[in-house]
């Protein structure tokens, strides 16, 4: 197994995300983020895009707050069998992501808000 590559702490959250493949702009995915760093986030998704691909990803942090809007791009998909009910053949999947191209401030809200859910959940 590789060794540990990441440079920056991942918090564990449960933060909704919206994202879309820059390719296909109208099609927008509704997903679950579950952990979040300085350098990216994994989301937990029904849809796996190629390693390289680039998508921009959206996060409402609350009412009335301006959404957390960044470019991050797909480094890893792990797909794990799932069990649906007596059969063990369901999916799902999840998608590592980098961020590229996105604003340091953007990214500094997301991991300020991952803090907050983070101590929040522990607390």
């Amino acid at each position: 197994m590789a060794g540990e590559r990441r440079r920056s702490t991942r918090l564990p959250v449960e933060m909704q995300v919206q994202f879309r493949h820059l390719r296909r702009p109208r099609e927008t995915y509704a997903e679950v983020a579950r952990n979040v760093s300085q350098g990216g986030l994994y989301v937990e998704s029904t849809v796996g895009f190629e390693p390289g691909t680039v998508v921009d990803l959206e996060v409402f942090p609350g009412p009335g707050a301006k959404g957390i809007r960044v470019t991050a791009e797909v480094v890893r998909v792990e797909e794990e069998i799932g069990e649906t009910g007596s059969r063990s053949d369901g999916r799902s999947r999840g998608m590592g992501l980098r961020f590229v191209r996105s604003s340091a401030e953007e990214v500094a809200r997301l991991v300020a808000l991952a803090e907050a859910l983070s101590r929040e959940g522990s607390g």
